[in-house]
């Protein structure tokens, strides 16, 4: 058996718990270690198990789960929102959450997010930093004291995974300590683009860009609602 990472689950609904069970139950890297009814029994779980990732509600009595996370934020602890109110997504991602996803849950939507979650904690052990510098049209990287070159045309897509940000390269994953926000911004604005708040691309490496999605590859990426008309806008003026 590989790697377990526990969880627990934080949601005053008895059968929003159960349905966040029954789907993590199917992938065998991810070990329940308790659920909570409230944020008050939770944060006396996390203190005594130390779980590797938390799925809360946003709506839950007395504490939310936004204020519920921010006062774990110290513990190193993953993340991850479920919510019917997608309207708190704005404040969950200023958290740094990892991912948020919408009641009822999906079943293909929680897959994505659990092998997110899996590809995390295993580029993890293993994370880059990023020297914030560009280099004759290559990111720069290092691990202690070596640095690692990525030329800019092999790059596919960046990937926001909490604080870090993976990047996806036609021979290799990467997982670097910077937020994508700030390696997008460094990056040449003419050839990345944001299409979702989890996701930059190459524009050289679209292939598609279909209904709701960018096809790179082998790969299917979401397009986040609040950029559709920045992406339509931009493929109509190229």
């Amino acid at each position: 058996m590989g790697f377990q990472y526990k969880y627990i689950i934080v949601d005053d609904d008895e059968l929003s718990r159960i349905s966040v069970e029954a789907e993590a139950s199917k992938f065998s890297f991810l070990s329940k270690t308790g659920s909570c009814s409230n944020a008050i029994e939770a944060m006396e779980l996390v203190s005594r198990c130390n779980p590797d990732i938390i799925f809360a509600d946003v709506e839950m009595p007395e504490i939310s789960g936004i204020d519920f996370i921010k006062a774990v934020s110290g513990k190193k602890i993953v993340p991850v929102f479920i919510t019917s109110h997608p309207e708190f997504a704005l404040e969950g991602y200023e958290l740094e959450a990892f991912d948020y996803l919408l009641k009822p849950l999906s079943e293909q939507r929680f897959e994505r997010c659990a092998l997110r979650l899996r590809d995390f904690f295993e580029l993890k052990q293993n994370a880059y930093a990023f020297t914030k510098e560009l280099e004759s049209n290559r990111i720069v990287i290092k691990q202690g004291y070596d640095k690692y070159k990525i030329d800019l045309s092999e790059v596919l897509y960046l990937e926001a995974m909490k604080d870090y940000t993976k990047i996806v390269t036609v021979k290799k994953n990467y997982l670097v300590l910077e937020t994508i926000t700030g390696m997008q911004n460094k990056l040449p604005k003419e050839k990345f683009l944001r299409i979702h708040r989890s996701y930059v691309v190459n524009q050289d490496k679209i292939e598609a860009v279909k209904t709701g999605i960018i096809i790179i590859g082998m790969y299917e990426l979401p397009i986040g609602k609040m950029y559709k008309d920045i992406l339509q806008k931009h493929f109509i003026n190229r």
